[in-house]
């Protein structure tokens, strides 16, 4: 993988783990784009750059993760929507890694990702809930979304952030939910792959690493920001028709 190839995949990377576009499934694309015909090794590299996003998310919600250590309640909902990630890919981490080769299954996920966007922007008039007073059983259900978009082409952060807001929790909280539930999730899937980090050293040269990763994390800081912005002033349904137009392109052309 040449360095332009890097620096392009890192780029998609930041910008898409935080945009509910879905970064796995644009990550897939590219590399059918690029001809990467290492998957393993791609994959690798995804997991890497991921864990450089999980320190933007770190570095913009520390102030947020600091007062979390104190809210046992808030702590509890996160246990409760990581489970079913955490078990969904502990037990089928080889079956969900072949799920990264399909551009054409990668697609009609787009497409999904989509219609939900669309559909959770219907304004719901019942007054906002603070995550703090909301029910726990609601965590469960923004975990179970959160374990759907395991599948490359649903989004991670519009699937878990629309179900908030279905459920009417306060704009701000959805997002940083969202992202609280996102450290286990990149922290596990790192660990689970970490045996394999040490072969990017075979297909990747060093400074290609460390300039990925530093592109990937400087990007992911700008696409946070964006993103609390769109929630903030309901503006999700521009990504719902962004993700059906390239969902159906990529079924049609793949």
């Amino acid at each position: 993988m040449t360095l332009i190839e890097t620096i392009i995949l890192a780029i998609i990377q930041g910008i898409t783990e935080f945009l509910p576009v879905s970064s796995s499934g644009h990550l897939v694309m590219a590399q059918h784009f690029f001809g990467l015909t290492d998957p393993e090794q791609n994959l690798n590299f995804i997991v890497f750059l991921h864990f450089t996003s999980l320190l933007a998310i770190l570095v913009s919600f520390y102030k947020e993760i600091i007062e979390l250590l104190t809210n046992f309640k808030v702590i509890l909902m996160i246990i409760i929507g990581t489970i079913p990630a955490g078990l969904i890919g502990y037990l089928f981490n080889d079956q969900i890694d072949a799920l990264f080769t399909s551009p054409r299954l990668v697609g009609t996920m787009l497409v999904l990702t989509g219609i939900y966007l669309l559909i959770s922007e219907i304004h719901w008039k019942s007054a906002p809930v603070w995550l703090e007073r909301a029910p726990l059983l609601s965590a469960l259900w923004v975990g179970i979304a959160q374990m759907l978009s395991i599948a490359p082409g649903l989004s991670r952060s519009g699937l878990t952030i629309c179900t908030g807001l279905i459920q009417g929790w306060e704009n701000r909280d959805r997002v940083k939910f969202s992202f609280f539930l996102a450290i286990p999730v990149i922290l596990g899937a790192s660990i689970l792959k970490l045996k394999d980090i040490g072969q990017l050293q075979t297909s990747f040269q060093p400074i290609h690493i460390v300039i990925g990763g530093l592109v990937c994390f400087i990007i992911s800081l700008i696409a946070i920001n964006v993103l609390v912005k769109a929630v903030r002033r309901g503006k999700l349904a521009y990504f719902g028709w962004y993700c059906m137009a390239v969902g159906i392109l990529t079924v049609i052309f793949s």
